[in-house]
């Protein structure tokens, strides 16, 4: 009771003497080490409490700022319960970051500043590079229409060249009979040609026999089907194989033919010339016929032997598509034989569970 009543005195009396006197600098520095002793925030309402409730906030305030900015340390722990050199330690590690992260920026900003600048001198490189272009392309245009007149020219020479060829043909009887002597050896060719095509129908009705019967034995074959595919499927690659080989001879022929077309026209054009002179120079008029009818043979072997690389061609693709249908029928009895196994095993089932729903009612 005693101490009750003196506890109250002397709270009553220092109301009273700060009251009297106001709150002073040591006073607030009293409380808000009580408070922090406590283990308290130390804020205006929580020194003031701690005074006795007495003293205005807006003197309270600066005061305790004061002491704040003079205890940092203990207002940091006090604050945020965590002690004041970790706190100091990850501020200055979030400082260099953040001054890290401004530098990266930096860098960044300036590394895309050259590359933009390298992309405008690219651009304009490339416009430069543009009308240098088209400053081409008309000089391109004016040389191709240079060309085409000096074409014209060379057109309107070699139809005059051709028209003294034809003078020059119609003189020549012994020409004539030699050209009568190639066209039998041309039907002597259709001849050929036509036996070659007899052959060829023979053997697509051979072929025909031939996939009737593979179509009889095909269920027997099933268990090797998968291997003769593989087979037909290595083996038209090599027909493919042949086929763009066979092209490329093709290829070859034909511009070795025009190579000797345009011989053929230069003799032509040598006996055209040589008309002129046909009186006076007969023994080179007649050696100039002799190396044209030695062109024209030349010419007519080429012919004959791109006639004979075309036919083998055909026989190759007539054979490439036979291996085609062949695995096409192939693959359409493997689906037909999946179709039936599935619908035996559907049946199996059905018949399976009628004799599970017999065992039921006989049980």
């Amino acid at each position: 009771m005693y101490n009750y009543v003196s506890r109250n005195t002397l709270s009553y009396f220092m109301e009273a003497l700060m009251a009297r006197t106001g709150i002073l600098y040591s006073h607030v520095v009293h409380a808000a080490a009580k408070v922090v002793a406590d283990g308290k925030n130390p804020t205006v309402d929580s020194v003031r409490e701690a005074l006795g409730g007495t003293g205005s906030k807006s003197t309270i305030a600066p005061l305790l700022k004061r002491w704040k900015a003079e205890h940092q340390e203990t207002v940091i722990e006090a604050e945020t319960g965590v002690p004041a050199p970790l706190l100091l330690a990850v501020k200055a590690v979030y400082e260099q970051l953040q001054e890290d992260a401004g530098r990266q920026v930096t860098q960044a900003r300036e590394a895309q500043r050259i590359a933009l600048q390298a992309a405008a001198e690219r651009l304009e490189q490339s416009e430069t590079d543009n009308r240098n272009l088209s400053q081409t392309k008309l000089a391109l245009a004016a040389d191709l229409a240079q060309t085409k007149d000096e074409l014209a020219q060379l057109r309107a020479k070699h139809h005059a060249q051709a028209l003294a060829l034809a003078t020059l043909e119609s003189d020549n009887g012994g020409l004539r009979e030699r050209l009568a002597d190639r066209a039998a050896e041309v039907a002597a060719l259709n001849q050929q040609l036509t036996q070659t095509r007899q052959q060829f129908e023979h053997y697509q009705e051979a072929a025909a026999e031939q996939r009737t019967r593979d179509r009889q034995a095909a269920d027997q074959r099933a268990a090797r089907l998968e291997q003769d595919m593989a087979g037909a499927r290595q083996h038209l690659q090599r027909q493919q194989t042949d086929l763009a080989r066979q092209e490329a001879q093709i290829a070859q022929l034909a511009g070795e033919q025009q190579q000797w077309q345009a011989a053929a026209e230069a003799a032509r054009t040598q006996l055209a010339g040589l008309q002129a002179e046909r009186d006076q120079q007969s023994y080179q008029f007649q050696q100039a016929s002799l190396d044209n009818a030695a062109l024209a043979d030349t010419l007519d072997a080429s012919q004959a032997a791109l006639d004979d690389v075309r036919i083998a061609l055909a026989v190759q693709q007539k054979q490439a598509d036979f291996f085609k249908e062949q695995l096409s029928y192939a693959e359409e009895r493997e689906a037909a034989r999946q179709s039936a196994l599935l619908a035996l095993i559907g049946e199996k089932a059905t018949l399976q569970a009628q004799l599970g729903g017999v065992s039921e009612n006989g049980i």
